[in-house]
């Protein structure tokens, strides 16, 4: 005799079981463990993953409880949770390459039937077959469980007793103190590595709900977004519009109608634009384009990317300290089509199409735009953008049957576009790179070998991505319009590589991009050789750059410098957020820390982090704080623009 309600329980526990030490244990594509990315956070992931199964299995059991004669609870909850775990092993992969928390528009994305069908998916459930088939398993235990346990199992009413009101107040009473145990440390706004007597356990208190967990419980989502709507709904105070202000242009403040209202918007630009003709754009969205490697052909390392180096010596500007707007793909995405960096907690693509933002290319309306993905647009979650931004005007190369020859198959598809694209009117044209994501390996066995050296590997495939921008130059250089064509080749984001990327403190280390950006061009009113800047640049420097480039003087609200006739000073830096987390690129040093915590983190150019607590940081936290807040607040309310 048993409790068809307790058996099921039993068996999501044990299976939510599986799925935690499978998270633990897996490594990712590079090697680090999930448990040193995480490390200290194994209760807090134990609390909200079997907190959530025990509160919602109480509903259930209480109607269990309430039909004593009826087996339709126990049946309905056995469907429940196989759903719930399987949405929940999505959730397992959105948190290994996004961390960001489960949510309908990543539901929307990751089961988007391209998507699911996108070769890149097997390379990315884990970097290798096992990985997948171990994912792939889990995400049909939890659905096959679940309606085998409804249909097959014998819950006959002569095989189990009459549930007793002690069982769903059992599971109630422990879902909830799990589930409320991160809850009020959360909001209570606990910070720092607290030591629980007990276990002898560390525990990271940089709490943020619905991340560091294998699934984000609806109690967890509910309260968050409850609570956003007051935390997010920040008055904007005269004094962290200083704040915002201290990021910005010097011409952006003055040219701002209305700064307590709309803050983040401003007048068209005035000052003289270098370009005196609209030039054609192309812009290169490299994967993973690490500016600290890039930066080594400086010194005379060019072997990995010799046509890069060719087209640089023609002329343009070349940044050694430029940044991305965050990690992953669409946060870089979103600092480069938006001019605003992305919000730290909010996926911004989702609900793009109902906003007031205004993406560059919106503004481009003499231009003809065209745009070619390697990698299927849903699965970078960067789908919104490209429909809104090239309507029909777009492509991708769909599945690469052959493996390792992605940025081959994209360069065909992309010169095709371009024989396409006119002579006689300006054009903008879009293509990005997949070679370099990690874990690197996507070049031909037959041009270069696959070491176990990362760093190789990195190498190996810039160098393929390369030879495949030859063959772009070349057919540029054919085209009767090339004077007057200008080359933005740009880095969605950094990755870590070795173990000087692993300096950086994990998981915020991640997102501390330093990425190439070089502006390039033969025609030589433009550029009179190559320039070498030191002043900082950022991806949300992309779009007022292209203004000057298009000839549009349009209201905006790009954060960003004209860096083709502006330099940022040098004592002002970039800033992006990532998650609950600031990054600030100067130009010497860089700084990191959290938003809800009063930790900084200070690195000099090619040293790792360290702690510090002097004046000056001190008071750029300050800054990024108060800029947080007013951006958290704009997109709250969806006033970026009038």
């Amino acid at each position: 005799m048993f409790y068809p309600i307790v058996f099921i329980v039993i068996a999501a526990m044990l299976l939510q079981t599986a799925m935690l030490v499978l998270f633990w244990a897996l490594p990712d594509a590079l090697g680090l463990s999930m448990r040193e990315l995480y490390q200290g956070k194994e209760l807090w992931q134990l609390c909200m993953a079997f907190g959530a199964i025990l509160f919602m299995s109480f509903f259930f059991a209480l109607w269990q409880w309430r039909w004593r004669s009826s087996l339709l609870p126990a049946r309905l909850l056995a469907v429940f949770l196989g759903f719930y775990l399987a949405v929940a092993t999505v959730d397992f992969q959105v948190l290994r390459f996004s961390h960001q928390r489960l949510s309908y528009s990543f539901l929307r994305t990751y089961f988007h039937i391209s998507n699911i069908f996108d070769s890149t998916t097997v390379s990315m459930l884990g970097g290798d077959a096992k990985g997948t088939a171990l994912w792939a398993t889990l995400l049909f235990l939890g659905l096959a469980g679940g309606i085998a346990a409804a249909i097959f199992l014998p819950f006959r009413k002569k095989t189990f007793k009459p549930l007793s009101i002690k069982v769903p107040l059992f599971l109630g009473i422990s879902g909830i103190l799990l589930s409320a145990i991160p809850l009020i440390l959360f909001l209570s706004g606990t910070r720092g590595i607290k030591t629980i007597p007990i276990i002898n356990a560390p525990v990271d208190m940089r709490f943020t709900l619905g991340k560091h967990t294998l699934t984000a419980p609806v109690l967890h989502i509910g309260v968050v977004e409850i609570f956003e709507r007051f935390r997010d709904n920040y008055k904007i105070t005269e004094e962290n519009i200083k704040d915002f202000d201290a990021f910005l242009p010097p011409e952006f403040s003055g040219h701002r109608p209305n700064a307590t209202e709309f803050p983040a918007f401003r007048t068209a630009p005035t000052h003289e634009y270098k370009a005196k003709i609209p030039y054609n754009i192309i812009l290169v969205f490299g994967e993973s384009y690490k500016g600290r490697i890039f930066n080594q052909m400086l010194s005379g390392d060019t072997t990995f990317a010799p046509n890069l180096w060719e087209l640089a010596k023609g002329g343009g500007l070349w940044f050694k300290n430029a940044f991305s707007g965050g990690y992953p793909t669409v946060r870089g995405t979103t600092a480069t089509y938006l001019g605003f960096s992305s919000h730290p907690n909010r996926d911004v693509p989702s609900f793009y199409a109902s906003n007031h933002f205004t993406g560059f290319p919106e503004l481009l309306t003499d231009y003809t735009k065209t745009y070619m993905t390697v990698s299927n647009p849903i699965f970078d979650h960067t789908l919104p953008f490209v429909t809104k931004f090239f309507g029909n005007n777009w492509q991708t190369i769909g599945n690469a049957e052959i493996g390792g020859i992605t940025d081959s198959l994209g360069m065909d598809l992309t010169l095709r576009l371009l024989n396409d694209l006119p002579t006689d009117k300006p054009y903008f044209l879009v293509y990005n790179t997949a070679s370099t994501h990690i874990p690197f390996y996507g070049y031909p066995d037959s041009f270069a070998p696959k070491p176990d050296n990362v760093m190789t590997r990195y190498r190996n495939a810039l160098q393929y991505t390369d030879n495949q921008f030859g063959r772009l130059l070349a057919c540029l250089a054919a085209r009767p319009d090339f004077q007057r064509t200008v080359i933005i080749v740009l880095g969605d984001h950094d990755t870590p590589v070795d173990s000087v990327d692993y300096a950086y403190p994990q998981p915020i280390g991640v997102s501390a991009a330093q990425i190439f950006l070089g502006i390039f061009s033969p025609d030589t009113n433009l550029f009179k050789g190559l320039e070498i800047r030191e002043d900082v640049a950022s991806q949300l420097d992309i779009a007022p750059t292209i203004l000057d480039l298009s000839q549009v003087r349009s209201e905006n609200h790009f954060w960003g410098y004209d860096l083709l006739a502006e330099e940022r000073p040098a004592e002002q830096p970039a800033l992006f957020f990532s998650q609950d987390a600031y990054f600030l690129g100067f130009r010497d040093f860089v700084l990191t820390g959290g938003l809800a915590s009063e930790e900084i983190f200070k690195a000099e150019r090619g040293n790792g982090f360290s702690p510090t607590t002097d004046s000056l940081s001190l008071t750029w936290r300050k800054r990024a704080v108060g800029a947080s807040e007013i951006l958290r607040s704009l997109l709250r309310n969806d006033n970026m623009r009038p």
